[in-house]
């Protein structure tokens, strides 16, 4: 029986007939050697509901020392690693996503966010959020911290630093990003490097402890930039350290040292040139299972790139064509994300089965089988699934009795078929997954796909058909 290809990333193409397959809440990793299969696909990780602010619309979030900061709506809140959340006193102005930093000033650190109405400061000790401001400061719109100071942006492309864990600004302790006159959107720091990032341009700037104005010295001029003041992660605490940004070409690049890498294809960029407006692009990561994950949400979609196998899949709520999360922080030996419609902090763990309350839907589209303009009767099709995963103490039926469900398209992904329901077995039955008799395809070939949506471990290795080739 010739075996069904399957994906190890994510390939919608432009059009429904130019599909490579697709992940849908799910992931190819790459099996134990000796496995009946090279590649195993399971389900990405769940989402624990952890905390629940009084405010809807979570803006960013930061730990300092063992308190995670949620700024959500207009307030602030502290939250322990035991859950227990208190809202700060004062508010936060402007609206969308914030930025924020904190300095290693004893015995308290400062933190300062940076929002579209301006700066705020957290006051730790007073457990209050009141306006920050500098005289020697312009309108900034990003910041960072490196090497003991704070650096702001400033759209005119001037980028000014603190002093030494401080909160003070002086008016020469600036550069002036200029190897193009694109303004800045943001700055990072990234190892030892501060990159300040615009929107033609990367600069790189390492600390030379000049005893005046601006510390650090400009190293590497990168002709590339940043397309949206959001659409970068990958150097937040606790993450692998690997900066990925969403870059004015339409491409999502990777920097391996100072050599901004594409790693996206023609669908994700497509995706991104149509977004028309790229504040709207946010990027953000998490690690679940030893996987490291960037993820980039714009209107109506999200990707997500798995840095640890170079693949991409797609993510998505259920009842929604995106994940309805935003933003991830590490925090107390987890990562956290936060729902869009509400104030909820989920945790990422890959043994949850839900996506919280929601269902986590687990979908895998083939690739086409053709032999263009040939066609193919297809006897019997086999389905080479983990069974006996059923858990007897579990909800019934959807722990208890699980169940897979596969229909196929004969033009292309264009129409599809009515599911067929297949069972997974209880716990311990092992049961084969196999659709008899399941017609003849067109000249565009078969597509399959499958989907689970039951809270229970899937573990997929693999299909083959029984075929009859017949001529056009």
């Amino acid at each position: 029986m010739p075996p069904i290809s399957w994906p190890t990333g994510t390939a919608p193409g432009v059009n429904p007939t130019e599909t490579g397959g697709r992940l849908i809440n799910a992931i190819a990793e790459r099996a134990p050697a000796g496995s009946r299969s090279e590649i195993v696909w399971r389900r990405v990780a769940g989402l624990i509901a952890r905390f629940t602010t009084t405010q809807t619309a979570i803006r960013g979030a930061l730990l300092v020392g063992s308190v995670l900061y949620v700024v959500s709506g207009n307030r602030v809140y502290s939250i322990t690693s035991s859950y227990l959340v208190t809202e700060l006193t004062g508010t936060v102005g402007g609206s969308g996503p914030v930025t924020m930093a904190r300095n290693m000033k004893a015995p308290v650190p400062d933190v300062l966010i940076v929002h579209s109405g301006g700066m705020s400061q957290i006051n730790i000790s007073g457990a209050s959020v009141a306006v920050f401001s500098d005289g020697d400061l312009p309108s900034v719109n990003s910041i960072c911290w490196v090497d003991g100071y704070f650096i702001v942006t400033a759209e005119s492309g001037l980028a000014y630093q603190s002093g030494l864990n401080d909160t003070t600004f002086a008016s020469v302790d600036r550069t002036t990003a200029e190897a193009d006159p694109d303004g800045l959107y943001r700055a990072i720091a990234s190892g030892s490097d501060l990159i300040l990032m615009g929107t033609a341009s990367l600069e790189f700037y390492a600390n030379a402890g000049n005893p005046t104005a601006f510390a650090f010295n400009r190293s590497v001029v990168v002709p590339i930039g940043l397309k949206a003041p959001y659409a970068v992660a990958g150097f937040e605490p606790g993450f692998a350290d690997t900066v990925i940004f969403v870059a004015n070409d339409n491409t999502v690049r990777r920097l391996q040292g100072y050599e901004p890498a594409p790693i996206s294809g023609p669908d994700l960029n497509r995706l991104i040139e149509a977004v028309t407006n790229p504040a709207e692009l946010v990027a953000w990561v998490y690690q679940a299972a030893g996987h490291a994950y960037w993820v980039l949400s714009g209107p109506g979609w999200t990707w997500v790139y798995d840095v640890s196998t170079g693949s991409w899949h797609e993510r998505q709520s259920y009842g929604f064509p995106d994940w309805r999360c935003r933003y991830g922080v590490a925090a107390w030996s987890k990562w956290f994300t936060f729902d869009l419609e509400s104030g909820t902090a989920f945790e990422l763990n890959s043994t949850a089965r839900r996506d919280g309350a929601r269902p986590l839907v687990w979908t895998l589209r083939s690739n086409q089988a053709h032999r263009f303009p040939g066609r193919a009767v297809i006897h019997k099709a086999s389905f080479d699934f983990e069974t006996g995963i059923g858990l007897d103490a579990g909800i019934s039926p959807i722990e208890t009795d699980p169940v897979v469900r596969i229909r196929w398209s004969d033009d292309g992904g264009r129409n599809w078929g009515n599911p067929l329901t297949r069972k997974l077995g209880t716990q311990g039955e092992d049961l084969p997954i196999d659709i008899n008799n399941a017609g003849l395809t067109s000249r565009k070939g078969r597509i399959w796909e499958m989907s689970i949506s039951d809270p229970i471990e899937i573990a997929f290795f693999g299909g083959a058909m029984d075929i009859e080739e017949r001529a056009a």
